[in-house]
């Protein structure tokens, strides 16, 4: 048998496999043709998106994709189709491509895509696997990583981490540090799972009163801080004087003991033009906290980066 002949042999069989192969992957490979038309689509493909047999099949890709990514997903194809590489992996390295399933639900992809043909007309196939799980895990990762165990709220990393990034974009702002008063004697009258009960409260009634834009962290202990972008000094200093009073308002009860209230001091640093540096605004935060720690306690002291007393 020459070489040739048994080349020609193997066709068959190759095509049999390829075919087993694309039908029962657990990768969807979707091919599309140059007008962005699905022409191919395997079982995978329609379980990932949760259509029914051959549905797919004759529709333009975006079905596949929600309609606020079609542009961006439109201008990667285009490079890639006027590039020179036979295949690409989409997306980047700390992104995946969002797909959508038929009921809405939106998904995350890792996506391969490569240039061939089919009956002399140029076609695009794509190798799809749902990395949701993948993704998902990641967050939860990285959420504990960047999360206070107790509170909830940031830790002191992520916390600068986060103002670091708001800093760019902020106008006026303000820094606050908390610092809830006679904290010591709650763990040595009421025992150590009161004080953890103590943080969360104030925890929530901290997230619960400031805006989605406001970043706030526990600093430590029973310290905390907040970050308000974009606010002027006497709408900062209304929200950290709301935050004080909602925490005064809460009503510990613990077996065996009266009804206790509590009370924390803010020391609130005003962020002028020009002195926009995070440890600037911590240190002016922590003087401010300071003073208002030894003029008495239950109150604010707010500052401004020139150290100009406003309020107290």
């Amino acid at each position: 048998m020459t070489e040739r002949a048994s080349i020609a042999s193997l066709i068959p069989a190759s095509q049999d496999i390829y075919r087993k192969i694309v039908f029962e992957i657990a990768d969807g490979i979707i091919g599309i043709d140059d007008h962005g038309i699905i022409r191919l689509c395997n079982p995978a493909t329609e379980s990932i998106f949760g259509w029914q047999s051959g549905e797919l099949l004759d529709k333009p890709l975006e079905v596949l994709l929600p309609e606020r990514v079609h542009g961006f997903h439109q201008k990667l194809v285009a490079n890639f189709q006027s590039g020179h590489a036979e295949a690409r992996y989409m997306g980047q390295r700390s992104a995946t491509i969002v797909g959508r399933r038929r009921d809405g639900a939106e998904i995350n992809l890792g996506i391969t895509i490569l240039r061939t043909s089919a009956a002399g007309s140029p076609m695009m196939v794509a190798v799809i696997r749902d990395v949701s799980d993948h993704v998902r895990y990641q967050n939860d990762l990285k959420r504990l990583a960047e999360t206070d165990s107790l509170s909830g709220l940031l830790n002191r990393r992520a916390f600068r981490a986060n103002v670091l990034q708001s800093l760019s974009t902020a106008d006026h702002s303000s820094m606050v540090i908390f610092d809830l008063d006679a904290f010591k004697g709650v763990n040595d009258r009421f025992g150590h799972d009161a004080g953890d009960d103590v943080i969360t409260s104030f925890s929530e009634v901290l997230r619960s009163s400031i805006r989605a834009t406001d970043v706030a962290g526990r600093w430590g202990g029973e310290e905390f801080v907040l970050f308000l972008p974009n606010l002027n000094a006497k709408a900062a200093i209304a929200v950290v004087e709301r935050i004080r009073a909602n925490f005064t308002g809460v009503d510990f009860r613990w077996n065996g003991h009266p009804v206790a209230n509590f009370t924390v001091s803010a020391g609130l640093a005003i962020v002028t033009p020009g002195c926009a540096d995070f440890s600037d605004m911590i240190a002016s935060a922590d003087k401010a906290l300071y003073d208002a720690k030894h003029a008495g306690r239950d109150r604010l002291v707010a500052v401004e980066m020139q150290q100009e007393a406003l309020a107290s």
